[in-house]
């Protein structure tokens, strides 16, 4: 009974796996562009995210009627073509096309990278930008569209700061090109220069990887790092303050907005001397009260003519007439 069950079971996999052997599986078709395909330009930047790293941004076309009818294949650039850097032979890298306008197909931009220890020895050299139909593809006619370019524009510069600068150049004038055969406006004018339009923000990051950060003079809202000076202010005239007095009064005069220096101290000893005499007054008999306004009669006498601080003179009064009052007060109660 076991033999007869592995029996079948074995001929129904050997007729599951002739009937697949017998159809031939279907592949993906597409169709060929009108003309071409062309890259156009190919830029190549140097010192873009560190010292000696290599970024590499090409324009293509991959033409189809825009119709009516549009004729650009139903798949996207991205699912249907990539681009690579070769070295001869062999292949340094490699990218798929970001799909935007018309799924991808017409003019648009792509971009390889390579990081500075993969960037070794390539610069200047002969290198060639290959865009490549896809092989998993049945392209119509049995052609798998390949174009190739060695014409390279070597972008040399000394430092991040000046390719940034020459990047932006570059790119908002390829943006308002591009613009233009898509029929919309990538490129918004500021009184400060051009910047991306919401159009251009949405296609040209994804485009070309990073350009928030590596370019963000082109975005009406980016990220930077604060660019600071540390300033040291001058000290001399708070070390003259402290050297001249011991409990810097020139410091405490310019805190309450008093007069400086002589002035307070000549204030604060007029005081001190009052306060011995109306002592020794009362000591020798005279009613408080007399003393009191004995004292403050001198106070004004000499704030008139400036010897001592009329601000340090109303401060003073309004703090005794304060005391005097809440003593009537808690006497009365």
């Amino acid at each position: 009974m076991y033999n007869r069950t592995l029996w079948g079971v074995t001929l129904a996999l050997v007729i599951v796996v002739l009937m697949l052997l017998a159809f031939p599986f279907s592949v993906l078709a597409i169709s060929v562009p009108d003309s071409g395909p062309f890259i156009l330009n190919v830029d190549i930047y140097r010192h873009v995210l560190e010292s000696d790293d290599i970024l590499v941004h090409g324009q293509y076309n991959w033409p189809y009627s825009v119709g009516p009818p549009d004729t650009a294949p139903a798949e996207t650039v991205t699912q249907s073509v990539f681009v690579r850097l070769m070295n001869g032979a062999t292949e340094v890298a490699g990218s798929t096309i970001y799909s935007y306008y018309r799924r991808g197909w017409g003019y648009g931009s792509f971009s390889m990278y390579l990081d500075a220890a993969s960037a070794v020895g390539l610069w200047g050299t002969g290198l060639t930008v290959e865009v490549r139909g896809s092989p998993t593809l049945s392209w119509t006619g049995g052609t798998n569209y390949v174009v190739t370019t060695n014409v390279l524009n070597w972008n040399a510069t000394a430092n991040g700061s000046a390719t940034r600068v020459m990047m932006y150049s570059h790119i908002i004038s390829w943006a308002s090109t591009l613009g233009d055969y898509w029929n919309l406006a990538l490129v918004v004018g500021y009184a400060d220069g051009d910047r991306f339009s919401s159009y251009g923000e949405a296609y040209f990051p994804n485009a070309i990887s990073g350009l928030r950060v590596l370019v963000p003079q082109l975005f009406s809202g980016s990220v930077e790092t604060p660019q600071y000076t540390d300033i040291t202010y001058p000290t001399t005239g708070a070390d003259a303050y402290k050297s001249a007095w011991p409990f810097n009064f020139g410091g405490i005069s310019e805190y309450f907005g008093m007069p400086s220096d002589d002035e307070v101290f000549r204030t604060l000893i007029a005081f001190l001397i009052i306060f011995v005499v109306c002592a020794v007054m009362v000591r020798y008999g005279a009613p408080p009260p007399f003393a009191l306004f004995a004292g403050f009669g001198l106070l004004f006498v000499l704030a008139i003519p400036g010897f001592i601080s009329t601000v340090i003179v109303g401060g003073a009064m309004f703090l005794i007439v304060l005391l005097t009052g809440m003593v009537f007060i808690l006497r009365r109660n």
